[in-house]
């Protein structure tokens, strides 16, 4: 096989990475390393989520991709809610 066959990607469709405009709020959550500024992120990121989960339920307008990626970020934001509500926890237990 010639050099130049190889390096051919064989795929015939472009990937081009996808944004969508719940993305930020969602990022921002998962970059906070504040703990308690992370909960009113988290919240903030669900509100936005489920703005988009509701138009994505009303009108066909989104792919299949931005519905999985809705439920995998939200799956992600209830795992850092409860990350955060353990941390708030063992802040209270230390005061103690």
């Amino acid at each position: 096989m010639a050099i130049s066959q190889r390096l051919v990607d064989p795929s015939p469709e472009i990937r081009v990475p996808i944004s969508y405009s719940w993305q930020d709020s969602y990022r921002a959550a998962l970059l906070e390393t504040d703990w308690a500024k992370m909960v009113e992120l988290v919240q903030a990121a669900e509100s936005e989520i489920h703005k988009r989960r509701l138009q994505l339920s009303k009108d066909q307008n989104g792919t299949q991709e931005e519905r999985e990626a809705v439920v995998n970020a939200l799956n992600g934001l209830r795992v850092l809610r409860m990350d955060a509500s353990a941390w708030r926890e063992r802040q209270n237990l230390s005061r103690i």
